[in-house]
Formats: structure tokens, C-alpha cells, sequence
């Protein structure tokens, strides 16, 4: 099957792979980018072309998923759509909400992975505070649907000299994501509130871990950030200064150092 029919074939189950690891001459080490909760797999095209040039890249978009309520359905998609792509083994990075399936996805299939990548995401579970507003957030979206609900999440990703600085980016992003399903959006609030603490995760890897935390980070403080950073054994915490929750669009040139040096594990 060829790469653009492959593709083809899983755009009509609402996920998308993509790209050069379907050529079998590629030596490269597989990288899979995993997208937050409010935003799709387009999030990581500013450094999809240099993260290119090490590796290849699965890409999939799990944003119009709206039958997935665990954290663990996302991740057992994760693993069905790698052993379609006949994917052994493959460094996980997961922005956010994708930080939470790679974790599982480790949990569950650690033998796949090479090594893991945090982006701005967390092994914690939500604490009552956050839960309380994780049901706030779905009450919003039944009741006002999407659009409402991002243009009050999304400009909060970004830390504030980002938007202030470039508007038109923040702009750009609300309104492609305000045409996310409120079904979807709501699938995804659900899975995030009910995920356990998978700290153990990161101090049982036997796979290198990068920790990428913002500064300006709104989303996840950088304090919850910062006390991962000891955690993994093989770990490397890497601090954006100038970012807040959305390093691969506020920074995206120190993103892909550090996901470029997971190339040698």
C-alpha cells in the first residue's frame, strides 16, 4: 500500500499518519508528534520539516475523536495505528494531552518506546481544583458549544509577550480550533480529568526522557514542571524561557533542539 493511500485510509477513521517512515530505505528513527487537547495535529507543522531531517515522523490527529473517554482508549488508537504502520519501536513526544497518551502508551507498550518526550504536559493527575474546572469546562461546552470554549482556553496557551507580539497567530489558531466538535472537545475533557498519576512511569523508564517545560506556562505551571525533572533516571529537562504551553509555535527553534538530540537513543 502506498503512503498516500494509507493515509488516505485511516483520514476516513478521523486519524492521520504520515509521512517518510513508510520508505523503506529510511534509516531514520520514527518520532511520533502528539497533539494537545484544543488544537490538531497542524500544531506541529512550523517544526515538522527540520524534525524531518532526522527523523520520521508519525503524525496523528485524534482531534474529531468523540467515542475515546480514557486516556488509555487514546493510547490503545496510538498502539493500533503504529502496528498498522508497522512501527516496532518509536520516540514518543506529546505536547500536553499527548504527554498524557505517550505516558500511557509507555505504561502499557514500554517495549515500543525509544524514548519519551514531555511537552508541557505532566505525569501528576488533576487535583480537586483542576477537576472542578475540567467539569466547568464541560458545561461550557454543552451549553455554549466550541467557540466559546477556545477563545476562552486557547490564547491562555500562549505566555504573554507571544501575544502581544503576534496577535494574528493567537487569532489564527482560535479560529481553526473553534472548528473542533464540541463532542470531541468534550470526549477529550473527560479522558484528561479521569487519568491516574503516572509519576512511576517516568522513575521505572528504561528509555531516555526529555522534560520540555514553558516558563510562561498558564496551562501547567512550571513548578509542576520543574518537580518531574528528577524523576526519570536517563531524564533531561529542558526550560523554554520564552514560552508558555505552545513551545513548538512561541519558540519553535530550541523545540527542535531538543527533540533533534533524541535522534541518537
Amino acid at each position: 500500500m502506498t503512503a498516500d493511500a494509507f493515509c488516505g485510509n485511516l483520514a476516513t477513521k478521523s486519524a492521520q499518519i504520515c509521512e517518510n517512515f513508510f520508505n523503506p530505505s529510511c534509516m531514520k528513527p520514527t518520532l511520533v508528534l502528539i497533539h494537545g487537547h484544543g488544537v490538531d495535529s497542524s500544531v506541529w507543522d512550523t517544526v515538522y520539516e527540520p524534525l524531518s531531517r532526522q527523523f520520521s515522523i508519525i503524525k496523528p490527529d485524534f482531534s474529531r475523536l468523540d467515542g475515546h473517554e480514557s486516556i488509555e482508549a487514546y493510547a490503545e488508537r496510538l498502539y493500533s495505528l503504529m502496528e498498522q504502520a508497522q512501527v516496532e519501536k518509536a520516540i514518543l513526544a506529546g505536547h500536553s494531552m499527548g504527554g498524557y497518551i505517550a505516558l500511557a502508551f509507555a505504561e502499557r507498550h514500554p517495549e515500543m518506546v525509544a524514548g519519551l518526550a514531555l511537552v508541557h504536559s505532566t505525569a501528576f493527575a488533576d487535583d480537586e481544583t483542576k477537576k472542578e474546572q475540567r467539569q466547568k469546562a464541560l458545561q461550557s461546552l454543552q451549553e455554549y458549544g466550541s467557540e466559546a470554549f477556545i477563545r476562552n482556553t486557547v490564547p491562555n496557551m500562549f505566555g504573554d509577550a507571544f501575544r502581544q507580539q503576534q496577535p494574528e497567530a493567537v487569532d489564527e489558531l482560535v479560529k481553526k480550533s473553534s472548528q473542533l466538535p464540541a463532542e470531541a472537545l468534550s470526549a477529550g475533557v473527560r479522558a484528561i480529568a479521569g487519568r491516574p498519576d503516572r509519576t512511576q512511569v517516568l522513575k521505572a523508564a528504561a528509555f531516555p526522557v526529555v522534560i520540555i517545560a514553558g516558563r510562561q506556562d498558564k496551562i501547567i505551571p512550571f513548578e509542576k514542571s520543574e518537580a518531574l525533572f528528577g524523576m526519570p533516571s536517563q531524564g533531561q529537562p529542558v526550560v523554554l524561557d520564552e514560552a508558555g504551553h505552545l513551545g513548538m509555535l512561541e519558540t519553535p527553534g530550541p523545540l527542535v533542539e531538543a527533540l533533534s538530540r533524541m535522534a541518537a537513543v
